[in-house]
């Protein structure tokens, strides 16, 4: 499959436009939206399928310490798709991203979030030494660029942008056609790529983005915060619907994830918050009932309240 796409896009008539996204979700809004604009047969694009804010980034472009890295996602995180999504992974994309021809145009898609924050460093460091115009769309910045008659988002509320999958399809052919990128000079290339270097030497498991600085955690760091929310939605469990409480006394755990990413926007996954809820479970801080599995499939609450 590799060498089937590299020969695909190293063919004479082939798309001369690369695009890049950080995750399997986002390239396909990315090419409904192409197809949308018109041009969906004037690009290519690939993604990764990763979640970088949590785990080991160390030597990950390594196949070793890629694999370690997706064993502790699987373990801790559940995301046992790591290893069913093959084509999406480092491994697989790295000689891809090497074998671009100096002709292409390579597009980098990086929203305002923590992951995406990560992952376009990590992409420029894979592509050092490869001699390709390189452009990064920020979805966001170019979201408020948009003439107000173009945005027909229907978030509810003042939701601010941070990935590309937040905006409509059809506001992102409006982008497509309207936006020529960012385009790296060599200098910032090699800054991003020393960046991505010094992100994965540090040893502590969780990441977070706020206010523009990136900021390495324990993994426990937001479970003192994690359980202020579930205090607090505790105390007004007389106003939860009864399809959410078990036995009076038990809090459905998917109920609680939005709050909690609604106060604390930066911590972005369900994944991450049902992996703390479990550690919670393991310290005895939530008591539960049922599975720990599914956020839907158990209830918890405080073990002191």
């Amino acid at each position: 499959m590799e060498e089937s796409r590299i020969h695909k896009m190293s063919q004479e008539d082939a798309p001369q436009n690369i695009h890049i996204t950080s995750s399997l979700s986002n390239a396909g809004t990315l090419k409904v939206s192409l197809s949308k604009a018109g041009i969906r047969q004037e690009a290519i694009v690939y993604s990764f399928e990763d979640f970088y804010a949590v785990g080991p980034l160390r030597h990950i472009d390594q196949s070793q310490y890629e694999i370690e890295r997706y064993m502790w996602m699987t373990n801790h995180m559940g995301y046992d798709h790591y290893f069913v999504n093959g084509l999406h992974q480092i491994s697989s994309m790295k000689p891809i991203l090497e074998s671009i021809p100096d002709h292409k145009i390579v597009t980098i898609w990086a929203g305002n979030n923590t992951h995406d924050y990560i992952f376009v460093r990590l992409v420029l460091h894979l592509l050092r030494g490869v001699r390709v115009e390189v452009q990064i769309i920020n979805p966001a910045e170019e979201y408020e660029r948009l003439p107000a008659s173009d945005r027909i988002r229907t978030n509810e509320g003042n939701t601010d942008i941070v990935s590309l999958n937040q905006l409509t399809t059809e506001e992102l052919a409006q982008i497509l056609v309207q936006s020529s990128g960012n385009t790296l000079t060599e200098e910032e290339r090699a800054q991003y790529a020393d960046e991505w270097l010094d992100i994965s030497s540090h040893s502590e498991m969780l990441r977070v983005l706020t206010e523009g600085k990136l900021h390495f955690l324990a993994e426990d760091a937001y479970d003192h915060l994690i359980m202020e929310v579930i205090h607090k939605h505790y105390i007004n469990i007389h106003k939860i619907e009864d399809k959410y409480i078990l036995h009076k006394e038990y809090v459905s755990a998917g109920l609680l994830i939005v709050p909690i990413l609604e106060r604390y926007p930066e911590l972005m996954s369900v994944n991450l918050i049902s992996y703390r809820f479990r550690s919670l479970i393991a310290t005895k801080e939530l008591d539960f009932l049922g599975v720990p599995n599914l956020t839907y499939q158990y209830y918890v609450k405080p073990a002191k309240v």
